[in-house]
C-alpha cells in the first residue's frame, strides 16, 4: 500500500490522509467534486485539484468544463470595485473580479491568508446600490498568472438582503452581456 500523504478539502473540511490509490478511486467514483483541493505532504500550499490530476495519472478535465461547472453552480458576474479583506491581523486591498450570491473572488497579489481561513470583508462596487460587510472563507488563492490573481471567497455570512441584491446584479449584467453578443453575432 502507497504512503498516505494527501489530503482533500471539501465543503469546508479537511479530510484524509489518503494513499494515492485511495485518493485516484475517490475521484474517478466521484466523491472528491470538481471543486476540491489537494494537499500533498510536503507543499506548502492547497492547489486546486485540477492542477494535480496529471501528477497523479489522471487526466485533468479541461480548464473551459471545470469552469463552466462552477459558473452553472452560482452563476456570477464581472465587477469593479474594491474589496478589503482582513482577519484582524493582516489586511488586504483588492479589486472586486467577479461575484456571485455565495461569494466573490477577489484579485490581489498579496498572499497572505490560507485556505479554509475565515475572513471579514467590505465590499465597494457600482453594480451594487451600497456597500456591503460579510464573512467569508478562503477556498482557493490562484497563482497563475493566465488568470486573475487572488482569492476565491465563499461566502459565510451574508445579509439575505445583500444576497438578494447580488443575484439581481448578476442577472442583469448577464443580460446586458448576452445581449450583446447577440448584437455582434449580427
Amino acid at each position: 500500500m502507497s504512503e498516505q500523504v494527501w489530503y482533500v478539502y471539501q465543503n469546508g473540511q479537511q479530510l484524509g490522509p489518503f494513499s494515492e490509490s485511495q485518493l485516484k478511486q475517490m475521484i474517478s467514483i466521484k466523491m472528491i467534486p470538481q471543486h476540491a483541493y489537494l494537499f500533498k505532504v510536503g507543499w506548502k500550499d492547497w492547489r486546486p485539484i485540477e492542477e494535480v490530476l496529471s501528477e497523479i495519472g489522471m487526466n485533468a478535465p479541461k480548464p473551459g468544463k471545470v469552469m463552466q461547472e462552477r459558473r452553472e453552480a452560482a452563476p456570477r458576474a464581472t465587477i469593479a470595485g474594491r474589496v478589503i479583506v482582513h482577519n484582524n491581523g493582516q489586511l488586504v486591498i483588492g479589486s472586486g473580479v467577479n461575484i456571485s450570491s455565495s461569494g466573490i473572488f477577489v484579485e490581489t497579489a498579496d498572499r497572505l491568508f490560507t485556505i479554509g481561513e475565515n475572513l471579514k470583508l467590505s465590499v465597494r462596487s457600482e453594480a451594487l446600490n451600497k456597500p456591503f460587510n460579510a464573512t467569508a472563507s478562503v477556498i482557493r488563492y490562484n497563482s497563475d498568472p493566465r488568470y486573475s490573481i487572488g482569492y476565491g471567497l465563499h461566502f459565510l455570512e451574508l445579509d439575505p438582503q445583500v444576497a438578494g441584491e447580488i443575484q439581481a446584479a448578476v442577472d442583469k449584467l448577464n443580460q446586458m452581456k448576452s445581449k450583446q453578443k447577440t448584437k455582434e453575432a449580427k
